[in-house]
């Protein structure tokens, strides 16, 4: 029976977290023994709770890094690569999964799995730009990645970008896309849908004929929650129906909620914080917007077009390897809010048009399942250890 250990250092749960689930219990259900690890905190309390219910073992792993624009020292990164050989000795894993909710995360980690050359998959997740790297980092790292490891980035752009921040060939990171879960709850009548939409309604005391426009997200700099702001009390003015729900919570949560009270849009903007419901919501909403400044492969995006939820998003990459402009949503500049205006005001006046992109993005991202995004990455991890195997014994 494989082993897998599948590891990652976040400190908050998000699309990455999600992403290390769903593999997990793929890898599970094939029959693997699957182990995770990771720090634990207030926001990841809920992912331990997900992962042991699926009788995955769960590690506590400090491995998380605050967040600096100094780069750190070699010494700082040796407590976290003790810590992961130590769990290594203790497991005795197969294999490693490393998954990256930021690029330049886990070096004492992917160090650790390098040094005893145990078969890993590095996952970068999350890659929004262009980062410098010190010289020993680049050695470090690039030693680490020939030592049976294989990097994989999520989408197009975020492969190009590891291989100018490594230094190395793109060629040489595997680009295997974030996928989400094709087969929905079961198809609901006319009658059941518009019940829903009127039980959500009814809970947020707003009048039946409201439309909604849908946001999910952590309430934080990368998701632009700031940018509709501005634009709202014209939206108010000329479409005194719609109200801006808010799903997630985070930092920013007391600085949005000022801004809003700010504009004088308290009555337009509803902040729902955490919810576990939200495939009920996305069939209750009339539009998502997505104002994010940047992204890894967004897993919310890609949940809101299985269920054909029609879609304002911005341009930030990798939003157009996901979304055709005017054909399966529509795409505004990022951070442009006059744009974001002229996008969302069309969408308003132009249901029916939406509604027929929804179905376009309804079939685009059947090229994006979770079963498609397991398989492959659990291959890779097949060969790897195929490949370290076959070494050992020459």
């Amino acid at each position: 029976m494989t082993k897998l250990l599948i590891i990652f250092p976040s400190v908050e749960r998000g699309g990455a977290e999600e992403y290390a689930l769903t593999i997990a219990r793929d890898a599970q259900q094939q029959g693997w023994q699957v182990h995770a690890a990771f720090p634990k905190t207030p926001q990841t309390t809920s992912l331990v709770q997900d992962f042991q219910q699926q009788k995955i073992s769960y590690h506590y792993l400090e491995i998380a890094e605050t967040y600096t624009r100094k780069l750190r020292t070699l010494r700082q990164y040796l407590p976290d690569c003790l810590r992961t050989l130590s769990l290594f000795l203790q497991l005795q894993p197969d294999a490693v999964i490393v998954v990256l909710p930021w690029v330049n995360r886990s070096l004492g980690t992917i160090f650790a799995c390098a040094y005893l050359n145990i078969p890993t998959v590095v996952v970068f997740q999350l890659v929004p730009c262009q980062i410098t790297l010190s010289q020993w980092q680049l050695t470090l790292y690039n030693w680490s990645r020939v030592r049976n490891q294989q990097w994989v980035a999520v989408s197009q752009y975020s492969q190009k970008l590891v291989g100018k921040i490594f230094q190395m060939p793109v060629s040489e990171v595997k680009c295997i896309y974030n996928g989400t879960k094709l087969e929905m709850d079961k198809k609901q009548s006319l009658q059941e849908i518009v019940a829903l939409r009127d039980r959500l309604r009814q809970e947020l005391e707003l009048p039946l004929t409201s439309r909604l426009v849908l946001t999910v997200g952590r309430l934080n700099q990368q998701k632009g929650y700031s940018d509709p702001i501005p634009i709202i009390p014209t939206i108010a003015k000329e479409f005194p129906e719609v109200k801006f729900i808010w799903v997630g919570d985070g930092e920013m949560r007391s600085q949005l909620q000022a801004e809003v009270k700010a504009t004088k849009i308290e009555a337009s903007v509803l902040f729902l914080g955490y919810r576990t419901d939200i495939p009920q919501l996305l069939k209750a909403a009339d539009l998502f917007l997505f104002p994010s400044h940047y992204e890894g492969y967004p897993f919310a995006l890609l949940e809101v077009m299985a269920y054909s939820l029609p879609i304002v998003a911005s341009n930030a990459n990798p939003m157009p390897e996901i979304i055709t402009d005017r054909f399966d949503g529509l795409l505004f500049r990022k951070g442009d809010r006059h744009d974001l205006l002229a996008k969302l005001r069309w969408a308003l006046q132009n249901p029916l048009l939406m509604r027929g992109m929804a179905e376009n993005s309804k079939l685009r991202v059947r090229e994006f399942s979770a079963t498609k995004m397991s398989f492959e990455t659990l291959d890779l991890v097949q060969k790897l250890i195929a490949k370290n195997g076959s070494q050992n014994v020459a």
